[in-house]
């Protein structure tokens, strides 16, 4: 089986648990993000969001998993929407038209790596975004739209509010319905700022959560990184350019969530990389933060790149 990680996150953000100590982990309680909202903050403003990636594992046999990635050019024009089944042969699909149907091939023999990587019958997809409404600066809908996959003789994904309906009219009594949750969402945004609505684990509460730095004198010296979730200050690192990399442990729904970051391509590049945040939910509180053994069921990981100008 692949991982979800493997397929998601940079290798840049996997070596940033090796640069970080285990000393350096820590538990923090979220307290009131107040006192990081009274200052300046470039947070303020909307961010532009370039891109919104999320995978799902649908609990078939074998479990499979599927992506769906939002996005947007820099320089305007609407919304594009693509989708692959990573185990399969063929690349990722570029759905051109707001509405449609239009099968994936399986994956071929030849593509497995390993036993594990079964084959999986041809994935059908069914999507309509022709009603569909944004939230500002965001190429992921909220709304008016749905994005349907069908495999192995089951629905396998059910995405937006007109699923349930399309689900209902078309499959109805004539194939089941897997169980899906997402396991990965990664957003590229242009600013200093993010915000994503999520669930650590399947089944728990979604949370909001919040990332972006902020100045409290307007000196670069004075920035801070902050991680904010439902609105309490869960983390918050000072001197930037000293502490550009580091990591934190913070408890959600009672479970630990570790939260790495990699500031040093923002800082020290240039033209200026990226910011890399990434909070990663443990199935257990080890006691190092990425254990190869958790590679094959992987907490959900939530990844933040935030550009200071349009790459």
């Amino acid at each position: 089986m692949v991982s979800a990680s493997s397929l998601l996150l940079p290798s840049s953000v996997r070596d940033l648990a090796s640069c970080v100590s285990d000393g350096a982990v820590r538990v923090a309680c979220t307290t009131p993000a107040s006192t990081l909202t009274s200052r300046p903050s470039s947070a303020s403003s909307a961010p532009s969001t370039l891109s919104v990636t999320t995978t799902y594992r649908a609990h078939t046999s074998p479990p499979l998993l599927l992506r769906l990635a939002w996005s947007i050019s820099p320089h305007g024009g609407p919304p594009a929407l693509s989708f692959a089944a990573p185990a399969a042969s063929s690349p990722a699909l570029l759905l051109r038209r707001r509405k449609g149907t239009r099968a994936l091939p399986s994956s071929s023999s030849s593509s497995s790596t390993s036993s594990s990587s079964a084959d999986h019958s041809p994935v059908a997809l069914f999507w309509d975004l022709t009603a569909a409404r944004y939230a500002p600066g965001s190429p992921e809908p909220v709304s008016g739209f749905y994005v349907v996959a069908v495999a192995n003789a089951e629905v396998v994904l059910a995405v937006g509010d007109l699923a349930p309906d399309f689900v209902k009219a078309r499959f109805e009594g004539q194939i089941p319905k897997a169980r899906f949750s997402p396991v990965s969402r990664a957003a590229r945004v242009v600013g200093a700022a993010a915000r994503a609505r999520v669930r650590f684990a399947d089944g728990a509460p979604e949370h909001e959560v919040a990332v972006g730095c902020s100045s409290s004198s307007g000196s670069d010296s004075e920035e801070e990184l902050w991680v904010s979730v439902d609105g309490k200050r869960a983390v918050h690192a000072r001197r930037l350019r000293w502490n550009f990399r580091g990591n934190q442990t913070v408890f959600v729904d009672g479970a630990p969530v570790d939260v790495m970051w990699d500031l040093h391509g923002w800082w020290f590049r240039d033209p200026p990389g990226c910011a890399v945040v990434m909070l990663r939910a443990r199935t257990a509180l080890e006691s190092r933060l990425w254990l190869d053994d958790e590679a094959a069921a992987p907490g959900f990981a939530l990844l933040v790149q935030a550009f200071k100008a349009p790459p």
